[in-house]
């Protein structure tokens, strides 16, 4: 408990630095900037955006006090630039919230460089290699090499079973929201064959865009292109799930199209697991990540942000709840890999500035 205390009296006390203060309102700034700019307002209630990024390495380098006052004036400052609807004080709070969970997890913690041991031998220093036996490094590659080959026959398996689930079976049932009567329905490859019709043209886009997907990440995974194949599967994922929701007409997905959603959060965890081992991931500091980005996820964004929905636009609490869970779940694990690795340069960052 006092550690805990001393967490909100440490980050009260930066506000004596006037660096800290300096940092803190350029992080502000930044803020403003990327969720100017680097967003998508996909409705009134619910927007696309990577700035809390900001607020994460704010929390990070000055505690949950400054993280909770510099979330809240990050969000006014926004809403006074690029306002969208009428001004919540919800959403500020969500803001400010976010920031304090972050300063409680990450104050003044980083993730440690992990050194450890390279397959490859052309990878190994020649101090290394005469401290290591020879048999070490063949039987640690031994062992590696089998999970290895496991993994890089999912990465390509997932797609191509994802591919098969989109074009032949049930994706999507287009139903008129006034009459109650089916208007289209049928895999995505009757959709796609049926072309852009007004009818099914939103289907439609969704099915091109997943057979473009499936096919790249076969193509990217024979290549072992990771970090280009976790994004491109989260966004287009991402944007999938969100153009089933229409206003005009009731698109309602089949198991196909889960099958297919399905299959891609597993290929995320996959590629999630191939750069860990590529890249030397301290495990334990990216679990402390994702457990904080996870109860942020649902507390401040799918429950707190669904009821504010709720109130301010005047809807029922579970008309908002579906969509907002699924576009935060499935960015969850890209949000985890950005803010691990803009931490990650946050240190180095930090250790050059004082050694200067």
């Amino acid at each position: 408990m006092k550690k805990f205390i001393l967490l909100f009296t440490s980050s009260a006390k930066e506000f004596k630095n006037l660096n800290s203060v300096i940092t803190a309102a350029l992080l502000v700034a930044v803020h403003t900037i990327l969720a100017m700019v680097v967003s998508v307002q996909v409705t009134t209630s619910l927007r696309i955006s990577i700035s809390f990024i900001t607020n994460v390495v704010t929390g990070c380098l000055f505690g949950p006090v400054i993280g909770f006052v510099c979330g809240g004036i990050g969000d006014i400052v926004q809403f006074i630039l690029k306002p969208v609807g009428d001004y919540f004080p919800g959403w500020t709070l969500n803001a400010a919230m976010a920031g304090m969970i972050y300063g409680i997890f990450f104050y003044n913690k980083f993730p440690d460089k992990v050194n450890t041991k390279k397959i490859s031998s052309k990878r190994w220093s020649k101090k290394d290699k005469e401290h290591i036996n020879t048999n070490d490094l063949e039987e640690d590659k031994a062992k590696k090499e089998p999970f290895d080959r496991v993994l890089d026959i999912f990465s390509f398996v997932l797609p191509s079973i994802g591919l098969l689930c989109l074009c032949f079976a049930p994706m999507a049932t287009v139903i008129d929201k006034n009459s109650g009567s089916v208007i289209a329905q049928g895999n995505g490859l009757d959709y796609m064959m049926s072309g852009l019709t007004d009818n099914s043209k939103n289907v439609t886009i969704i099915a091109i865009i997943l057979t473009v997907l499936m096919i790249s990440l076969m193509v990217l995974s024979i290549f072992h292109f990771n970090i280009i194949s976790l994004i491109l599967s989260v966004a287009c994922t991402f944007a999938a799930v969100l153009a089933i929701y229409t206003d005009k007409k009731t698109t309602v997905g089949n198991w196909g199209f889960y099958c297919v959603v399905g299959l891609m959060i597993v290929f995320v965890i996959v590629k999630m697991i191939m750069l860990q081992r590529k890249h030397a991931v301290d495990m334990s500091y990216f679990i402390r990540v994702t457990i904080c980005l996870t109860f942020d996820t649902i507390l401040v964004n799918i429950l707190m942000g669904t009821y504010w929905a709720s109130i301010m636009y005047g809807k029922g609490f579970m008309f908002y709840f579906t969509v907002r869970l699924a576009k935060n779940l499935i960015q969850l694990p890209i949000n985890i890999v950005l803010s691990y690795y803009i931490l990650s340069v946050v240190k180095g960052l930090r250790l050059r500035s004082s050694k200067g």
